[in-house]
């Protein structure tokens, strides 16, 4: 190992799962400090995230969590997190980047990286003031978990929407907590009604995705919003050209595309996928599950892609939110995944396995905005200069 260049066994490295890199932290120091270092986190991550490797799929039921490894489906394994869990259920708010954003009935909150077993607490996040408690209540709150890439921050969203009973009127207000400021901040209201009130946000492209409503009576045709992590903006994202009969909206994320369910009740359900995010004309219908296809257990009332395949073949699917299923692409069949312990009723996530800690460097985040800092001062006094010397000239 020692004869090989730096580059290529950084390259091998960043291939490998996080459990034997944890293990082999403790060959020396310097490999310690290579797979501490922001780069290789980059790095194997990134590898991750393009070779669709390295993923779990994160069962939850109750309060208790379950990990199991999407490239051998092998059993449940119970999880040991970080929260309190008062004998109540614990809610995954998100997963981004290896990290979870977990919560308890007593809305403590963490970030938590399971693959390396590290979490931060939150402070708490106060509850905002109903301004008029005798016409209005809250009605719901959701959260969205996510990554600002353009300023490297890991950022929770939580909207409150209250109603107002006497005009049957609503207003949405938003925070934003970001882990790099350790702060929580006001966001602009959203202009719309969430139609889920326990469906937290969904994650891709660096946006937050809810189905909502513009009207509180839901007269209008439901739509999805996003919530651009970066920019702190809501847009409606343009919606594929469906048929005419009414269905339900579901949103989710396949193989890192946006994509969108629409259930046509008893009748099937429609996967559509866009392919470039944000372009309308590139949603394109992935596949349909009709009624009859699903045997297994008799109809279904919730259907959401969560993966495909390593062929790319077939797409993992959860039913009912009790059990698996691979939908072959190519044959349009359904065959059941066996799991010996596979807990019922549970909701479940992807979760890629990285090395991204869930804490700042605050020394670090401290000399980046130093550095940041005198770069604008460097640049003002060398405008000042060249001003000077015009001046002179």
């Amino acid at each position: 190992m020692a004869s090989l260049p730096k580059d290529l066994l950084i390259c091998i490295l960043c291939h490998l799962p996080v459990k034997p890199l944890l293990q082999f932290r403790a060959v020396s120091k310097s490999w310690r400090h290579l797979f501490d270092s922001p780069v290789f986190v980059h790095l194997h991550l990134k590898n991750s995230i393009g070779t669709g490797s390295n993923l779990a799929l994160i069962l939850q039921k109750d309060s208790v969590l379950y990990s199991v490894e999407l490239d051998l489906l092998n059993d449940p394994v119970e999880l040991a997190h970080p929260l309190m869990c008062y004998s109540h259920r614990i809610q995954v708010l998100g997963s981004c980047n290896g990290l979870l954003c977990i919560a308890n009935v007593a809305e403590d909150i963490a970030f938590w990286n399971p693959a390396i077993r590290q979490h931060k607490f939150l402070p708490f996040l106060p509850a905002e003031p109903n301004k008029n408690s005798g016409s209005s209540y809250l009605g719901a709150r959701v959260y969205g978990f996510g990554y600002d890439q353009v300023h490297d921050d890991h950022k929770l969203v939580r909207i409150s929407q209250f109603i107002n009973l006497r005009n049957d009127g609503f207003v949405s207000k938003v925070k934003v907590y970001s882990l790099r400021e350790n702060e929580l901040r006001d966001s602009e209201d959203m202009p719309y009604v969430l139609c889920y009130t326990k469906k937290n946000g969904t994650l891709a492209s660096g946006c937050l995705h809810w189905v909502v409503n513009r009207k509180f009576k839901f007269d209008d045709a439901d739509l999805i919003v996003a919530f651009d992590l970066t920019v702190e903006r809501f847009r409606e994202v343009p919606m594929p050209e469906c048929a005419v009969e009414k269905f339900q909206i579901d949103v989710g994320v396949l193989g890192g595309c946006f994509c969108m369910v629409a259930n046509y009740y008893d009748i099937h359900v429609d996967v559509w996928v866009m392919k470039e995010y944000g372009v309308k004309e590139s949603w394109a219908k992935l596949f349909t599950v009709e009624q009859d296809v699903i045997f297994f257990g008799g109809t279904f009332k919730y259907l959401r892609p969560l993966a495909y395949s390593k062929s790319g073949e077939e797409v993992l699917l959860e039913q009912n939110h009790d059990r698996l299923v691979w939908y072959d692409l190519r044959k349009k069949k359904i065959k059941n995944v066996n799991l010996a312990g596979l807990p019922a009723p549970f909701e479940a996530h992807i979760c890629v396995g990285s090395l991204v800690p869930a804490e700042v460097n605050r020394e670090d985040n401290e000399k980046q905005q130093n550095l940041g800092a005198e770069k604008i001062k460097s640049k003002k006094r060398d405008d000042f200069l060249s001003k000077g010397f015009k001046l002179v000239l």
